[in-house]
């Protein structure tokens, strides 16, 4: 089972490293943005569209 620590899009909190930021780069005509949601570092990331192994 893939978790989201294995992620290379995952970036932990400095106070509290079990959790952390999912944090994706957003392209669409006009500008370019990052997107960032709060997720568990043991989270399980089978299903997630964006994981990408470290």
């Amino acid at each position: 089972m893939a978790t989201c620590k294995e992620c290379k899009n995952f970036f932990p909190l400095e106070d509290d490293p079990s959790t952390g930021d999912c944090v994706m780069r957003v392209v669409d005509p006009r500008q370019a943005y990052y997107k960032a949601k709060p997720v568990d570092a043991d989270q399980d990331a089978s299903n997630c569209p964006s994981f990408q192994k470290k």
